[in-house]
């Protein structure tokens, strides 16, 4: 028995150092090596201070910025009366806040499944155009070629998207 334990002991100390020790360094030092962004949580920088994650949504209240989709969660059914209810309620703020608009995008009136979900449809940045041109004293032009520098082609389907935070200090760059 008493070599049994001391046997369990030894396969237990060599399982913490490989698993435990050499398996994080490995992992760690790969991910620093070859993907040293991503592991560092894709940080974005302006003037040697952090303002944000190109994979974190954000939440931009101010009329001069786009909007991303809400951050408020809801495990509803698409077809519950109460999700209706929750759709357009934010459909109607949309609308205040874009008053030019009718057709609010699916992205700006659903939540995504995190709640943090960094990216908005072409179609929902080019709903907000007019009203941050207005506030900003910009043309919508101006504004427009900033979405098209900034989309992104979706890996999976045709679709584009672009990322909220780097739109809104590509407008912050622009007015400086």
């Amino acid at each position: 028995m008493k070599k049994s334990i001391l046997g369990s002991l030894r396969f237990l100390m060599l399982s913490l150092i490989v698993f435990g020790g050499l398996y994080t360094v490995a992992v760690t030092g790969i991910g620093q090596l070859f993907f040293s962004d991503q592991a560092n949580g894709s940080q974005i920088t302006v003037n040697n201070q952090t303002v944000g994650s190109k994979l974190i949504g954000q939440s931009f209240e101010q009329p001069k910025y786009f909007s991303g989709r809400s951050e408020k969660v809801s495990q509803l059914s698409p077809a519950s009366p109460e999700q209706k209810k929750l759709v357009e309620s934010r459909r109607a703020a949309e609308l205040a806040k874009n008053p030019t608009e009718k057709n609010v995008p699916n992205d700006l009136v659903t939540a995504s499944g995190s709640g943090v979900d960094p990216d908005i449809s072409l179609s929902a940045a080019e709903f907000q155009v007019a009203r941050i041109a207005e506030v900003r004293g910009l043309s919508q032009g101006s504004i427009r070629k900033i979405i098209a520098e900034h989309r992104q082609k979706d890996w999976f389907s045709e679709r584009y998207y672009v990322n909220v935070l780097q739109l809104n200090l590509a407008l912050d760059k622009l007015e400086a």
